[in-house]
């Protein structure tokens, strides 16, 4: 695992980090803007990929100097001490959401696959499998998960094709009339959506042609906010602000009431949920995978079993936390608008201001021992 020789594509790039921002963001935001901002969520699509397009151009300055690891570009421009605090900080933020979206998977089979399943064993085997692939590799997840890219997408968009025809315009009025405090909070929520981005910061050493690599980030980032403001505005169109505001997933629901010529298939629902099933287990999937690779750096560790069975034990009890106290989730949403949203971008500025300025000194010292 996290052989230097494995090295995946651009495309392999864009695939995934398409899957990562897709599942969670398609599930949850509808119902969060039907309350929010009504017909005016689609703006906040707009504001929220502005948002996480200014993060990733903090991104592209500070990888395009990047020799090695982000890690080791991190200790080199702000020294060893800070460059360990920032790591703990990227490790918290991919650990907790591993354990959130494990918390999300798992509720999601419960209700729609497996009704008298446990919770238990479900969250733990579906760690199991995420470690299993974390084993395997990089390059055997992006071939696995580039296949179920397009295996999943097509039905999707013919499912959504479908809907096209149920929907009821006059549900998007009014437009613009939100005011601007719901309108910011709205485009935070997305831009909040759209932090698993930040997992590019660390493929550079796997990825081929890796200076373009915050490029497949640019791409994914304008593929899924247009897939989501058309999902969005099926779904208002279809449902209506109030019906969308009671309803848990509203993407989900829509697709077991769609009817698909013929008649011959009348629970395509179960076959779609296995949409966002995969889409956020490969969410879930990139923050084992990204925890471990962090720990593992901390801990100069030459494997990566230790790393990854703590990953896994933390992400496992932070599922059980949100399963088991509802409150966690508030505390978990103010957590990532107020520590993690700004925090990543602090750390993007300091070491790009750090680089900046260790690299003048460097040259003014070069320049008078010439002279």
């Amino acid at each position: 695992m996290f052989a230097d020789n494995w090295k995946i594509s651009l495309r392999q790039v864009r695939r995934l980090l398409i899957l990562d921002i897709f599942g969670l963001s398609s599930l949850m935001l509808p119902r969060i803007f039907s309350s929010m901002t009504g017909a005016d969520g689609v703006f906040c699509l707009l504001f929220g990929m502005a948002g996480a397009g200014g993060m990733l151009w903090l991104m592209q300055k500070n990888i395009r100097h990047v020799q090695g690891s982000y890690y080791q570009y991190m200790k080199d421009t702000v020294g060893p001490l800070m460059g360990d605090i920032f790591m703990v900080f990227y490790y918290l933020y991919f650990v907790t959401l591993c354990g959130f979206v494990l918390y999300q998977t798992t509720v999601l089979v419960l209700t729609w696959l497996l009704p008298e399943g446990s919770y238990f064993w479900v969250s733990v085997l579906l760690l199991f499998l995420a470690g299993y692939g974390t084993i395997r590799g990089i390059e055997g997840r992006a071939r696995v998960y580039e296949i179920i890219f397009w295996f999943l997408g097509i039905p999707l968009l013919i499912m959504l094709a479908f809907a096209v025809q149920e929907v009821h315009t006059d549900y998007w009025a009014p437009m613009l009339y939100s005011g601007g405090g719901d309108l910011w909070n709205g485009s935070v929520n997305y831009w909040i959506f759209l932090l698993p981005l930040t997992a590019v910061l660390f493929l550079k050493p796997f990825c081929k042609n890796s200076e373009k690599i915050v490029s497949c980030g640019g791409v994914a980032l304008i593929g899924v906010t247009i897939l989501n403001a058309v999902i969005y505005l099926i779904l208002l169109g279809v449902f209506g602000t109030n019906t969308m505001g009671v309803l848990r997933r509203p993407v989900i629901t829509l697709m077991s009431m769609i009817n698909l010529p013929g008649g011959f298939f009348t629970r395509q629902d179960v076959i779609m949920v296995s949409v966002w099933f995969f889409a956020l287990f490969a969410l879930m999937h990139t923050g084992v995978f990204q925890s471990t690779l962090i720990l593992k750096e901390l801990f100069h560790e030459s494997g990566n079993r230790y790393s990854m069975c703590i990953s896994l034990v933390l992400a496992f009890v932070a599922g059980m936390g949100f399963f088991a106290n509802t409150f966690l989730t508030e505390v978990y949403e103010i957590y990532q608008k107020w520590i993690v949203l700004p925090g990543m971008a602090v750390i993007l500025l300091v070491l790009l201001f750090a680089y900046h300025i260790r690299f003048r000194w460097k040259t003014e010292k070069e320049g008078g021992k010439e002279e």
